[in-house]
């Protein structure tokens, strides 16, 4: 990790301190000084990512990779003294909360001309879409084939009491991939008058699912590497996991089921972060044509029109788009959370 970077982690409320008493400006602030990333994504994808950057840019980065509500929490406890300069992959229901907090800043960088008009939030320059990976569910092809069933393609299929304690996935209070599911599942099944978190089907359909889930993992990617090794059969998770997952080897396969969540992954700047102006140079890089190839190698579609879909990743025409409501999903989360953990614990007690 860079000197300074490794400093400004470990010693940055006595460093703020003597910058606050000497008058001295911040040496991460310098140009070129390194920039700090949270994202939910792999070291070895960001690694990756920080690698070009620096060729590109000559501005070093180090990322921490943690699941994106552990980086929502540490966001709005460091809010005093930032430590972060980017939020690299985040759904906009976790960035609209975050805006109003004050933790993120607004920026819309010239490569934003490029963007698909599907990956734009206008108006919330806050707000930037940089990759799309679907939600999918992901299944280990030589369990299912030793176990004689066919693999679930279908949300209804997911309760066929034949997966009770077959499938893994996230749970919403600590994963962004979690949340994602259960918000689809709560908007695409409201009826008619149904207003706030109410979803009669939406809910009856997620205790079902509670009955035949195994084990609920904080990490959004955790399930996709339980069904790459064997240990589950079925598994509920995002596209670009479960690439990265076959192109080592793994027999993992991916079904689409329709309609289907399919929201930009953003990058936001984190508002008074160390190195804003580094921060931007990243949002910027994020957007540029050659990290968009790199996105693609790595299992996601890009939001600019000259990068073609991942290798064998079907067309975003032949998806059934679900037309998902951020701002619902933001105002409500601590409330469906709530009641998820609710249903979650009655569960347990049967």
């Amino acid at each position: 990790m860079d000197r300074k970077l490794s400093f400004r982690i470990a010693m940055i409320a006595a460093l703020a301190f003597v910058m606050v008493t000497a008058g001295m400006p911040s040496p991460a602030n310098s140009a070129g000084g390194p920039i700090l990333i949270y994202s939910p994504w792999k070291a070895a994808v960001m690694k990756k990512f920080t690698t070009l950057f620096e060729e590109k840019t000559g501005i070093k980065a180090e990322s921490i990779n943690i699941s994106t509500g552990e980086i929502a929490a540490r966001l709005r406890v460091e809010k005093a003294r930032p430590q972060a300069d980017v939020w690299h992959s985040v759904r906009a229901s976790y960035l609209v909360p975050a805006q109003e907090q004050g933790i993120i800043a607004p920026y819309n960088p010239p490569n934003a001309k490029y963007v698909l008009k599907p990956y734009t939030y206008p108006g919330e320059d806050y707000i930037m879409g940089t990759t799309m990976y679907p939600l999918v569910f992901a299944y280990n092809s030589k369990l299912i084939k030793e176990m004689g069933v066919e693999p679930p393609k279908t949300y209804t299929d997911l309760l066929d009491p034949k997966w009770k304690g077959n499938i893994v996935m996230p749970h919403p209070a600590a994963s962004g991939t979690a949340y994602a599911f259960v918000g689809l599942i709560l908007q695409m099944n409201r009826a008619e008058g149904e207003t706030g978190i109410k979803s009669k089907a939406g809910w009856d359909y997620l205790k079902k699912l509670m009955g035949n889930v195994a084990q609920y993992t904080r990490s959004g990617s955790a399930p996709s590497k339980m069904v790459a090794r064997g240990e589950f059969p079925v598994g509920i998770t995002f596209y670009d996991r479960v690439y990265r997952l076959q192109e080592e080897g793994y027999p993992i396969v991916p079904v689409f089921p329709m309609p289907i969540y399919a929201e930009p992954s953003n990058t936001a700047i984190v508002a008074n972060s160390p190195n804003p102006e580094g921060a931007k140079a990243f949002l910027n890089f994020m957007l540029s044509k050659e990290a968009q190839e790199l996105a693609k190698e790595t299992g996601n579609y890009s939001v600019r029109p000259d990068v073609a879909r991942p290798k064998g990743a079907i067309a975003l025409k032949e998806m059934k788009i679900f037309d998902s409501d951020y701002m619902w999903a933001a105002k409500n989360k601590k409330a469906i959370i709530g009641q998820f953990n609710i249903y979650e614990w009655k569960s347990k007690k049967k």
